[in-house]
């Protein structure tokens, strides 16, 4: 139940219940450490980032212990008709990426991070994905991040920053393809478990010269703090040193290729089956019309 006093966008109010009995349907949701989420603050919840599902859960999860959760969604969302409406006034923050058309001539990731700014300088509270993307390590531990979350952080010391780490969306959808396995949707053939931990101390970064390695040791201690909660859920060790897309490769780009060339030849089939219907089709028109004469 959100918190007495909290800003709730009236298109939430609508919404909020049966999106809550959406995510409880679908699958099991275990929330703990709900506690360490102060009342009366800015939070700016982070954790690890491993399929299309984990914006619902972590927002059910922080609206049910209190939290208005403002996320940020891929701006493409926002220029569907009546979707991209429903986001901007539940107070979601869309993101915007180079070389995408959707993206305005003033939109980049500053000018998402500005949002996100103003959002927790108005008392609200965000969530956010360090990882920006999926987790491209092969065994779905947290891999390197952004520094988005640290630099909202030493901009706002009033915010409250929680790590959470989430496990179990894994079951249902396929991260490099995108499958849903939709045998394994109903509340009890499958849970998701989600932990909220202690908040981190990042005091020790204050008041120093913003530099990258500042903010790159800053944004390790956030996910080393997602990553000892995601030990709490999950069997296994995480990887040593992390994941790092620069270094170890995107495994996603073959995998993505391959499903764009598998899509390409299937629409090409489709194409070459549908000729070959139209074509019989013309075909048993002509002689039928003969056999009339």
């Amino acid at each position: 139940m959100v918190a007495e006093g909290a800003k709730q966008p009236p298109l939430m109010r609508v919404l909020a219940p049966p999106v809550r009995w959406a995510m409880h349907a679908i699958q099991d949701m275990q929330v703990e450490g709900a506690e360490n989420l102060p009342a009366g603050r800015p939070i700016i919840a982070v954790g690890n980032h491993t399929s299309h599902l984990d914006g619902p859960v972590a927002a059910v999860a922080l609206y049910e212990a209190g939290v208005i959760p403002h996320t940020a969604a891929k701006a493409d969302l926002f220029t569907i008709p009546v979707l991209g409406w429903a986001l901007r006034q539940l107070g979601q923050v869309p993101v915007y990426r180079p070389g995408v058309l959707s993206t305005p001539a003033d939109g980049s990731s500053l000018s998402t991070l500005g949002e996100l700014s103003d959002v927790i300088g108005s008392g609200g509270s965000v969530l956010m994905f360090p990882e920006a993307t999926f987790t491209r390590d092969p065994e779905q531990w947290p891999m390197r991040a952004k520094t988005g979350a640290v630099r909202l952080a030493l901009e706002h010391p009033e915010a409250v920053v929680v790590p959470f780490a989430h496990w179990g969306n894994e079951e249902l959808i396929n991260k490099w393809s995108g499958k849903i396995d939709w045998r394994a949707i109903g509340c009890g053939r499958t849970s998701v478990r989600v932990r909220f931990g202690q908040p981190v101390d990042l005091s020790g970064f204050r008041g120093r010269v913003v530099t990258r390695d500042l903010l790159s040791e800053a944004t390790e201690c956030l996910m080393a703090a997602i990553t000892s909660e995601l030990t709490e859920l999950r069997p296994g060790v995480p990887r040593e040193p992390r994941w790092d897309r620069e270094k170890n490769g995107d495994p996603y780009n073959k995998i993505d290729a391959r499903n764009q060339a598998r899509a390409k030849n299937r629409g090409t089939r489709l194409r070459s089956f549908g000729a070959a219907g139209l074509g019989c089709v013309a075909l048993a028109g002509y002689y039928m019309g003969r056999r009339r004469k």
